[in-house]
């Protein structure tokens, strides 16, 4: 039975993946809601056989039904970590909705970090206003609060070197608040050796700048399958 429940979150969690991706791409216009999809392309309304997460994109060869052009390969990278984020959660409580909705607002802002290499704060704004309500900070024990002000500490002096964007530290501080420092530490150590490991296998050019918040996502969703 928790395999049948495990396999219906990743279901919903592709889903949500996926409509977070529209809701990026079509931000600007605002029209992410009501109107259909369609190829970017040759423009052509995609059905909903073309739209099913993960599946679609394998039955398609990832390219499109109609004019055959290639889909990018990160949209089925979402989908599949969005899958495994959502897996664990119990989505029948309140505290389950709530996760959702965190891992959501992150999610959104890993996918505008991932293109643009910044995000609209609003994306953020759902889960930092959940990290306030829903606090950890009576559990925070002294080493957290030690590790909290020495992260702090790093974070800004990078910031001020310009070797680290304000929305990194932003994005501790959510998470840290949300879950406490000890578990945020530990996403953002899975965030900086998977980002090293993509350095070592992509051989980009030293100066490149890489997005940090979508390994940040990925250590995120690691750390929960650790607890």
């Amino acid at each position: 039975m928790n395999l049948i429940y495990t396999f219906t979150n990743f279901a919903i969690g592709t889903c949500i993946a996926s409509h977070m991706a529209v809701v990026f791409d079509r931000w600007e216009n605002r029209n992410f809601i009501f109107s259909r999809s369609y190829c970017k392309n040759c423009h052509f309304e995609l059905s909903l056989l073309d739209e099913i997460p993960l599946i679609s994109y394998l039955l398609l060869k990832g390219r499109c039904h109609y004019c055959k052009q290639s889909i990018p390969s990160e949209l089925f990278l979402f989908e599949l970590v969005g899958g495994f984020a959502f897996s664990l959660i119990d989505f029948s409580s309140i505290s389950g909705i709530t996760s959702s909705v965190f891992l959501s607002s992150l999610l959104l802002t890993a996918i505008a970090d991932f293109y643009e290499k910044e995000f609209d704060l609003f994306f953020l704004f759902p889960a930092i206003t959940i990290a306030i309500l829903e606090n950890k900070f009576s559990a925070f024990t002294t080493l957290d609060f030690i590790s909290l002000i020495l992260i702090i500490s790093i974070f800004s002096w990078n910031i001020f070197k310009h070797k680290m964007g304000l929305g990194d530290l932003l994005i501790y501080l959510t998470i840290a608040s949300y879950l406490t420092p000890s578990i945020a530490n530990i996403i953002f150590l899975f965030a900086c050796f998977s980002l090293l490991l993509f350095f070592v296998i992509e051989h980009k050019d030293s100066n490149y700048h890489y997005p940090f918040i979508p390994f940040i996502f990925l250590g995120l969703v690691l750390t929960q399958f650790l607890n």
